[in-house]
């Protein structure tokens, strides 16, 4: 579906969202788009990176926001392309919200009006409340980490627990990587735009960043709680099993007296007590006393010690 927005003066606006094969063929004959650039701005496993079209005088922006798959917030790249007089922004179902976000901004950056604003500045406005989107994500796992530490000081089975902070961990392995990639796209855009780049644009730029290397260190601080919990409670886990083995362990010791013992009575031999009224219950009080034996020395050996 291709969307045009032409309520500004100096660029038009071209949305597109999972375009057809029609819609790639008008994109390339109209607007000169090469197909290379198309495939980089509509593959939904890019990495956010800069890539320029010399020839074309076309700058591709491959930018990873937050999103959301069911539950779980995850990444997904969009891709914005910049050419003479014109914006094109490449979506999927998942990501089309993007657009809404572009035109009317929710973050305190002072807006041109239409009949002065120009395409970086409406790309920059919206790239400023994309990022603040990571840091409600962040937030969002540490909360979720704190109830699930909560759970686990009081749960018996700890393992449904840790994978779900296995799982904070793999989230949060996603949003460092595009996040450290938006930083890389961002300080290229910055160096190789430099001089075409107003003051206030170079500005926005690096408000961007700042906000981009603050929603890092939160990652990064939240990845290195939820690694440090995953890992204090597995422990507690192994531990578990192996008092849980080392119990079998003393009860087949212990259970092998009785055996040892009843075998001898077991064979066809002449053997005390076998003519005892008594014999059967002297040999049950032999197992016992010896079992107690056993017992005494597995105890002082600490194998009875969790």
């Amino acid at each position: 579906m291709i969307k045009e927005i032409t309520h500004f003066n100096k660029f038009k606006w071209l949305q597109i969202s999972d375009p057809t094969s029609e819609e790639r063929t008008e994109l390339i004959e109209q607007h000169h788009l090469t197909n290379e650039l198309l495939f980089y701005a509509t593959d939904p496993n890019e990495s956010a990176r800069m890539e320029y079209d010399i020839h074309n005088d076309t700058k591709l922006m491959i930018f990873d926001v937050v999103t959301l798959d069911g539950s779980q917030a995850v990444t997904s790249p969009i891709g914005i392309m910049f050419r003479e007089g014109f914006l094109f922004t490449f979506t999927r179902e998942s990501t089309e919200f993007i657009n809404d976000i572009l035109i009317s901004p929710d973050n305190n950056q002072v807006a041109k009006p239409d009949d002065q604003i120009e395409a970086i500045d409406v790309v920059l406005n919206g790239l400023y409340s994309l990022v603040t989107d990571y840091v409600t994500a962040l937030v969002g796992i540490n909360r979720r980490r704190k109830g699930i530490q909560e759970r686990l000081a009081h749960a018996r089975q700890l393992q449904k627990e840790i994978n779900a902070l296995l799982e904070l961990e793999t989230n949060l392995i996603y949003y460092l990587n595009s996040l450290q990639y938006d930083i890389v796209l961002l300080e290229n855009l910055k160096r190789h735009e430099a001089p075409r780049l107003s003051i206030q644009q170079s500005e926005h730029i690096d408000d961007i960043l700042v906000e981009l290397r603050q929603a890092t260190d939160m990652a990064t601080m939240a990845q290195d709680v939820v690694t440090s919990v995953s890992g204090a409670y597995s422990n507690l886990v192994n531990n578990d099993l192996n008092w849980t083995m080392k119990l079998l362990t003393v009860f087949s010791i212990l259970l092998t007296v009785p055996t040892i013992v009843s075998g001898f009575w077991g064979e066809n031999v002449p053997l005390p007590l076998m003519n005892n009224k008594y014999g059967w219950i002297i040999t049950i009080g032999i197992m016992i006393v010896i079992m107690l034996i056993f017992s005494i020395f597995l105890w002082k050996g600490g194998l009875f010690r969790k």
